[in-house]
């Protein structure tokens, strides 16, 4: 029997996620996408840059899944509210040996809590294209599709096709 233990943190555990976080952009390189080039040539480092700035904006809540045996990090999630009191899921990953253990439902329903005690007036959370399991996971949580922003690739940019 798998026991995970959950933690509650904040920006200062950032570095934590790196491992994990590499993963999930490394399961946005492999989705059927014509920002493949985006998520090659995106660093953590960029990443954790923009968390940090929404974080001077906001706060964080970063928790952590951790198998209890081995002390290792299986999932986590990363969410902020902003200056304008609005909460976002920004990233969330659960190794695959540990899907369907309900680590990801502790995740989200440690967020959302988190953001119902910070009193946020929206909840938002972006999905990149071709992420349908990820879309129907949030949908089971009340989000739903409010707008598509269509964006021109950069091998794209200038060429008028």
């Amino acid at each position: 029997m798998i026991i995970v233990k959950y933690m509650e943190t904040n920006h200062l555990s950032l570095n934590l996620i790196q491992p994990l976080w590499e993963k999930l952009n490394e399961h946005h390189r492999r989705q059927k996408s014509h920002f493949k080039d985006h998520y090659e040539n995106f660093s953590f480092q960029e990443r954790k840059k923009a968390l940090l700035n929404k974080a001077k904006e906001g706060e964080m809540l970063i928790c952590l899944a951790e198998n209890d045996d081995s002390g290792i990090l299986v999932g986590y999630s990363v969410t902020t509210m902003s200056s304008g009191n609005v909460g976002e899921i920004d990233s969330i990953y659960v190794e695959g040996d540990y899907r369907l253990l309900g680590i990801g439902d502790e995740l989200m329903k440690r967020s959302m809590g988190w953001m119902d005690k910070k009193g946020v007036n929206s909840r938002k959370v972006v999905v990149a294209t071709g992420n349908q399991e990820a879309i129907s996971f949030y949908e089971r949580y009340g989000f739903r599709c409010r707008s598509i922003t269509l964006e021109k690739p950069l091998e794209h940019v200038g060429s008028g096709d």
